[in-house]
């Protein structure tokens, strides 16, 4: 036992295994009950029309609970949250599959979905109070990227291995390995204990109770530049798998390709920023170049007739729609200051879910008829286009703040 705690000492690779690990597992939860939700419907005697409330349970208590959860300042307390969190949504995730009542087992949704949003928020904070500021960037994004990864292999394996019916052996598995997990993060924490470790690592300056109003300004208008980029993805990414199966018949077959392609083109792309040092200027230039090449694959393959000219294009967006959103919300967690931070990543999480769900609003209100009854996708493109461009425009705009309030000190210093 001894020889295992000690190997746990190794901090940034073992403690960003499992926090990436712990991420992985949570959006693999709340994205299995969509392919879950119709089994799960049919099994409980309920009408499949019901079964999207499945999802939508997770997603509205996974919001709500961002908004209210704040990250702590000590990793030592956040370690502890982490861990009761993590018994929470280990026993309602096991707890699913032995429910026979749609109602409750929406119940047990939803509260998981609490837990699952508050150990999104949790994990993060942790890991970045439990790392050294020089890696805090690419942590972040490191996992960041367990989300994409999920959707294109935690849950076309978990599909497998349950051959997409048995509903109740994917939370059983998933159960399985938030127990592992949990022992895992309880072994680390017995560890700093017994090293008589009050915090995991104290790297977190000195915080101050208050904070100049420019630091508040500065907060909201980061949330700004998530929002657009988020809302900017949904209009047309929900609207995407719809043109290529009502315009264009794709194949089943080749849309799941698209979709793990996709994935794994995003995870990479995401570990390649990771490990790349870019400058300030360099960042906005590769967030414009990730714009213009969404706006590229969306007006090529809305316009084409081809199949599978136009699944090329759909990987093309989501790559480079994922990409940005994950690079933007990296660059914004770590260059926030440590009371910024902990609103942040509670408040970040809350946006995204709420932009997902107005991104398709807006793109659903926009979609008019043709005079053959197929779906017109016009204005769709048309506010996808000045959205799209939004983002980076506001986001030189805050780069060029930051540029600018940063020269100041060093002038002060010089002199």
């Amino acid at each position: 036992m001894k020889i295992l705690l000690n190997r746990l000492k190794v901090s940034d690779i073992s403690l960003i295994l499992c926090c990436f690990s712990l991420h992985f597992l949570i959006a693999v939860d709340m994205l299995i009950i969509v392919p879950f939700s119709a089994s799960i419907a049919l099994d409980t005697g309920t009408s499949s029309a019901q079964a999207g409330y499945l999802t939508s349970a997770y997603a509205l208590a996974a919001a709500a609970i961002c908004l209210r959860v704040k990250g702590a300042k000590s990793a030592h307390k956040e370690l502890i949250r982490l861990i009761a969190l993590l018994v929470g949504i280990t026993l309602t995730t096991l707890l699913t599959p032995v429910l026979n009542d749609f109602g409750l087992i929406l119940l047990a949704r939803a509260i998981t979905g609490v837990f699952g949003g508050a150990l999104a928020v949790i994990n993060l904070n942790f890991m970045l109070l439990a790392t050294s500021k020089q890696s805090k960037r690419k942590n972040t994004a490191v996992l960041l990227s367990a989300f994409p990864l999920a959707l294109a292999l935690g849950v076309p394996l978990l599909l497998s291995a349950t051959s997409a019916t048995n509903w109740q052996l994917g939370f059983q598995l998933l159960g399985g390995g938030f127990i592992c997990l949990l022992i895992l993060f309880a072994l680390y924490h017995h560890y700093q204990d017994s090293a008589g470790a009050e915090s995991t690592a104290s790297l977190a300056p000195a915080l101050s109770t208050s904070e100049p109003p420019a630091t508040h300004k500065a907060l909201r208008f980061a949330l700004l530049i998530i929002t657009s980029a988020v809302v900017s993805t949904f209009i047309v990414s929900t609207q995407y798998p719809v043109m290529l199966i009502t315009t264009l018949n794709i194949p089943d077959s080749l849309l799941s390709w698209c979709y793990t392609v996709s994935g794994i083109g995003s995870f990479l792309a995401i570990q390649a920023y990771a490990r790349v040092s870019l400058k300030n200027r360099s960042i906005s230039h590769v967030i414009t170049l990730l714009s213009i090449a969404m706006l590229v694959a969306i007006h090529l393959g809305f316009s084409t007739l081809e199949v599978v000219y136009a699944a090329i294009t759909f990987i093309v967006f989501v790559i480079a729609s994922s990409a940005r959103t994950l690079i933007i919300t990296t660059e914004l967690i770590s260059s926030l200051t440590v009371n910024d931070r902990v609103k942040m990543i509670g408040l970040q999480g809350a946006v995204q879910h709420f932009s997902v769900g107005l991104g398709s609003t807006i793109s659903s209100t926009l979609i008019t008829l043709g005079s053959d009854l197929s779906p017109d996708f016009t204005q769709v493109i048309t506010v996808a286009t000045a959205l799209i461009m939004l983002t980076p425009i506001l986001w030189w705009r805050n780069s060029g703040k930051e540029t600018h309030s940063s020269d100041k000190p060093q002038s002060a210093n010089s002199k």
